[in-house]
């Protein structure tokens, strides 16, 4: 018969005690392990210290080995460990003063073989049970420049008072003035709050993150751990801007000026002002329409702006982005190449450059900025006219004619004056034209002034139409007197563009809104040459697109713009600190992202509770806003909103003074006229609006008026072309209260 083989035990282990006692705020316990190699090879051990109820991977650690693995030794010799136990295990029952605990170990090399021994760990000083602890608000956040009060509550489960010690981690201990430790005696059964204030600092020493927290208390007992989250919120904004606005190819001076091709470069700077570090993007568009050269090349469409620098007008690279924006100033390079021609004269390129962060709170100061490019040809102008000078000669009185029909840039903004003798526009080209009516046509434009930035918005003063409010791209207000023709600047935060103007009906007071989402209100009946901001603002918190006052009061304006935010604001209340109103009041408008824009609003003069809204989505709907301002009304819009443009975005609408006509525009190329009963609604008949022009270049800008006989429309596009159109009324006399329609509408 044969015996079973009995495997031979290869690890051996010895403690120097099996019992060893351990006083809670004394010294640590040590004790030493030897292990004897009794395989046959070379192996390292691996010792460890185990007790029941604990997992192996715990937070807090409670003892420490020395060494913590062995090097190799040879069969039949041995290693020494020394183990030291600082601290309780953190067991999950009651602890009762004594506990078990198990060396263990074992080797990489000798697989399935280990060797154990108990101890018996006796603890003094333990009075029972640890204390229970929970933060009152585990998930708390806060904004650079707050002080917050992390609340925790602990609570004494035992017969006995006791004095603990808690300690908070997870925040630099620098915000906290009164400490991160406190050292409290508890009370039998009754649940006590603590506190720790915590200041949080300025923008740049406060980065927005999660911050894990962890409060701790300690005593005669197994520490007890509370887990929580403190969130800093984004803050701040990011300032973009472009240096230089304009160059030449080539780059008089340098190298390479009578290469075919040249680079013009432009360094865009990036001023990151908040607590985040975000991932900038950056849109590049051409905004000239693309036109053929040659009558047998095809004609291009514009192009559009995209976030992926492959769908760029080509020969557009951009370099050295950071991303993400660390704080503090950046740059990066944006280079335009472009072949030049060998005749001709300089062609000037214009782009807009935008830069945004989506999905982010923190807003972007100066998101567009205009550069311009001259493109100046091979063989220079002077040679040229040698050879060609009655060529050249009619190419000037061409250009000559051409600046006297219009504007050299993008129209953005047209009005009718109060008697509607003319209307009144402001362009990219940094003009300022007024254009009278006679026989039904626009006659020879009359230039108000030639500026040093962009018009985005100009507006008559209502009542006597005597001075026209101009709103810039570097955020400056000019108001210009018509019959003296003195200008008074209004000087707000610089390079904060104005988006929108607005006079009160009482004409006394202009109100100007920015793209930082403030508005401004300025007091015109005191007019100096050089006027500082006004002491208050109200700040909407948002890009302002347009405002229109919809009461007869003057005190609640419409103010409307990025996000597709629309909101009401009593400016009869003193704004707060910060430049909150203690008055606004959103409006139940479809959200949007960063790229959406409420565009327009218009109020119709005579009934000021009927507004029109349009937006980049190419909706256009009409509200009134009377329930709005009835106590607990609903906002409601009087039909659901439309695409009214095919779905192309749409820039600008406007309501006629007694509400019976709207017009609209947009960049499908389209300026529409609608007909609208007395209720504000649009007419069955006339659902799709009356077509008044279709063209190949976005319109930006539209104004309505009527006459006895007539509706008027002006617009305003990115040819530089202001146009004018009238559609007759059908018949000459009808009832009070009664809107018209047009003619071969019924």
């Amino acid at each position: 018969m044969v015996e079973p083989v009995i495997a031979q035990r290869q690890i051996k282990l010895e403690l120097s005690s099996q019992q060893e006692t351990l006083k809670i705020g004394h010294a640590s316990v040590i004790f030493q392990a030897t292990v004897y190699n009794d395989s046959d090879r070379f192996a390292s051990f691996q010792v460890r210290l185990l007790a029941a109820g604990v997992a192996l991977k715990t937070r807090r650690p409670w003892y420490r080995l020395a060494p913590s693995v062995s090097s190799k030794i040879p069969a039949g010799d041995c290693t020494h460990f020394q183990i030291e136990v600082f601290d309780l295990p953190p067991i999950t029952d009651q602890f009762r003063g004594a506990i078990d605990l198990t060396v263990e170990v074992t080797s990489r090399e000798l697989e399935n073989q280990y060797d154990r021994e108990d101890l018996r760990l006796l603890v003094e000083g333990v009075q029972g049970q640890p204390p229970s602890l929970s933060l009152l608000d585990p998930l708390q956040q806060a904004s650079p420049g707050d002080r917050a009060l992390i609340a925790a509550e602990v609570h004494n489960p035992t017969s006995v008072p006791m004095t603990v010690t808690l300690r908070l981690t997870g925040l630099p201990e620098p915000w906290f003035p009164r400490g991160t430790q406190q050292t409290l005696a508890l009370d039998v059964g009754k649940p006590q709050k603590v506190t720790f204030t915590c200041e949080i600092p300025a923008l740049s020493q406060a980065p927005s993150q999660k911050y894990p927290l962890a409060l701790e208390v300690t005593g005669p007992f197994p520490t007890v751990t509370a887990l929580g989250e403190f969130f800093i919120l984004p803050a701040g904004s990011l300032i973009f801007e472009c240096d230089p606005l304009e160059q030449t190819i080539p780059n008089f001076g340098s190298e390479g000026e009578d290469l075919p091709e040249g680079t013009a470069c432009f360094t865009l700077q990036f001023t990151n002002q908040s607590n985040v570090t975000p991932a900038v993007q950056i849109t590049v568009q051409d905004t000239q329409p693309k036109r053929r050269s040659w009558f047998w090349q095809k004609e291009l469409p514009p192009v559009e702006s995209s976030t992926d620098p492959t769908t760029w007008p080509v020969g557009i690279t951009l370099k050295e982005l950071p991303i993400p924006l660390p704080p503090g100033a950046s740059h990066a390079q944006l280079e335009i190449q472009r072949r030049r021609r060998w005749l001709g004269w300089a062609r000037l390129l214009r782009f807009q450059v935008t830069a945004q962060i989506p999905e982010t709170p923190i807003t972007v100061r100066n998101e567009t900025q205009t550069i311009q490019v001259q493109v100046f040809p091979i063989i220079p102008l002077w040679q040229q006219l040698l050879g060609l000078f009655l060529a050249l000669g009619l190419g000037a009185l061409t250009w000559v004619l051409l600046a006297e029909s219009g504007h050299q840039g993008a129209v953005n903004s047209v009005q009718f004056s109060g008697q509607g003798r003319e209307v009144v526009s402001g362009a990219d080209d940094q003009t300022v034209r007024t254009w009278p009516i006679q026989n039904r046509r626009l006659q020879t434009q009359r230039p108000l002034g030639k500026f040093d930035k962009a018009v985005r918005v100009v507006q008559y003063r209502p009542v006597e139409n005597d001075q026209v409010a101009v709103g810039f791209e570097n955020g400056e207000v000019q108001v210009i007197n018509l019959l003296t023709g003195q200008r008074s600047r209004l000087l707000a935060e610089q390079d904060d563009r104005v988006l929108a103007l607005v006079f009160s009906r009482d004409a006394r007071t202009l109100y100007s809104g920015h793209g930082s989402g403030l508005v401004l209100p300025w007091d015109i009946t005191r007019l100096t040459a050089l006027q500082d901001p006004p002491q208050q603002a109200f700040d909407v918190g948002f890009a302002v697109q347009s405002m229109a006052f919809v009461e007869d009061s003057d005190s609640l304006l419409a103010v409307a713009g990025r996000y597709n935010r629309l909101v009401l604001v009593d400016v009869t209340q003193t704004p707060k600190k910060g430049g909150k109103s203690g008055a606004f009041l959103s409006l139940p408008y479809p959200s949007g992202g960063s790229t959406d824009y409420v565009s327009s609003l218009s109020a119709a003069e005579q009934k000021p509770t009927l507004v029109a809204i349009s937006d980049t989505q190419g909706r256009i709907s009409l509200w009134d806003m009377e329930a709005c301002l009835e106590k607990g009304g609903r906002c409601e819009a009087i039909d659901p909103p439309w695409l009214a443009h095919g779905g192309s975005p749409i820039r600008a609408v406007a309501l006629s003074g007694d509400g019976c006509f709207m017009a609209s525009a947009g960049d499908d190329g389209q300026v529409k006229l609608w007909s609208l009963d007395e209720q504000g609604s649009r007419r069955s008949n006339a659902s799709e609006g009356r077509v008044l022009a279709r063209l190949n270049i976005p319109f930006n800008a539209v104004d309505v008026m009527q006459t006895h006989d007539r509706v008027w429309v002006t617009s305003g596009g990115n040819d530089g072309q202001v146009r004018l159109f009238s559609v007759k009324l059908e018949g000459n006399r009808r009832p009070l209260n009664v809107c018209p329609v047009l003619a071969g509408d019924r």
